[in-house]
């Protein structure tokens, strides 16, 4: 008498585990021709043929598994894995994707659509923010850990590779794979130059100019208005009108800041070295902006002068003008 098919699956599963994925290949296709039908026994064959490194009847095991009643998700995941092997990037990305839509909580699914979507470049960096919503998903899972530290490696994030796995590390020891992963992050931070790349200062630079274009808007627009309307003595009451001036400088600097990365973040603050243009604008910026808010406390304890609004107005002008003609170049 045959064994079970549900006997067949658990044996092939402790196969796979302890590293015999051929032999647990050749316990299921019998039991799968007897029994067609049986869903979970084609999961389990797909998985075996993806562990010996055969993507083509893995994709088809996974396939037969699709369209039976059973967890589609763990097929969708299958075949993500083995359409990556294959080589074939986009259907494995909307495979992954279906599998995350099925079971959104699912940790295995956003793991294995991380690491689909490192497999291209332009994907990486999703990936990152996949492998973080899997590591929190399942903060036990060494595996969650691992993959958000390769896709942070790939993209040279090499603080979340090293903290992710450090982490992955706590929950297994044992991976000698994490471990040296781990060491070639610590060596690759060691001798990462300290100025930001040239990528990202390029994408620093597309994110200031058009914020100091907007600052030159206000600083020498404002400044003019408050000109006018001091003439020809300035009263208190102006003050809270300078003072709204300098808070939307304000609110325009913390702008940018909070919509860059962090690595284009420091690229933000090294980019006046690298871009003498930048340095001057927002030098002369700075500087009408450190009189400005001066002269507005000035007001408010009484002061009726008129010449450090006309010094900040022109420095905003110089300002103003290397942006009108630097043009973002």
């Amino acid at each position: 008498m045959s064994e079970p098919i549900a006997a067949v699956v658990v044996r092939a599963a402790e196969l796979t585990a302890r590293g015999f994925p051929q032999r647990a290949i050749e316990l299921l296709r019998p039991a799968l021709a007897a029994n067609p039908l049986h869903a979970e026994a084609w999961c389990r064959l797909a998985a075996a043929h993806l562990d010996a490194g055969q993507p083509d009847p893995a994709l088809d095991a996974a396939k037969r598994a699709l369209v039976l009643d059973g967890d589609h998700a763990w097929a969708q995941r299958l075949a993500a894995l083995a359409l990556s092997e294959l080589g074939r990037h986009q259907e494995a990305v909307v495979a992954a994707r279906e599998c995350v839509r099925r079971k959104p909580g699912d940790w295995r699914c956003q793991v294995v659509l991380a690491e689909v979507l490192s497999a291209a470049p332009d994907t990486r960096r999703e990936a990152v923010e996949v492998g973080q919503e899997a590591a929190r998903l399942a903060p036990t899972e060494a595996r969650a850990f691992q993959v958000l530290g390769d896709a942070a490696l790939r993209v040279r994030d090499w603080g979340t590779a090293e903290w992710a796995y450090r982490s992955a590390l706590r929950l297994d020891p044992a991976d000698e794979d994490v471990r040296a992963n781990l060491a070639t992050v610590r060596r690759k931070r060691a001798a990462a130059p300290a100025h930001p790349s040239g990528d990202a200062l390029t994408l620093a630079h597309a994110m200031v100019w058009p914020a100091l274009s907007r600052l030159a808007v206000l600083l020498v627009g404002g400044g003019l208005l408050l000109l006018l309307a001091g003439m020809p003595k300035p009263t208190p009451l102006l003050g809270w009108f300078s003072g709204v001036l300098v808070v939307g400088v304000g609110a325009v600097v913390l702008q940018l800041l909070v919509r860059a990365r962090r690595g284009v973040r420091k690229a933000l603050f090294a980019l006046p070295r690298h871009r003498p243009k930048v340095a001057a604008v927002t030098t002369m910026f700075g500087l009408s902006t450190l009189v400005l808010a001066g002269w507005t406390v000035a007001l408010f304890l009484g002061a009726t002068t008129m010449q450090p609004l006309v010094i900040a107005w022109l420095c905003a002008l110089v300002g103003g003008s290397v942006v009108v003609l630097a043009g973002g170049r």
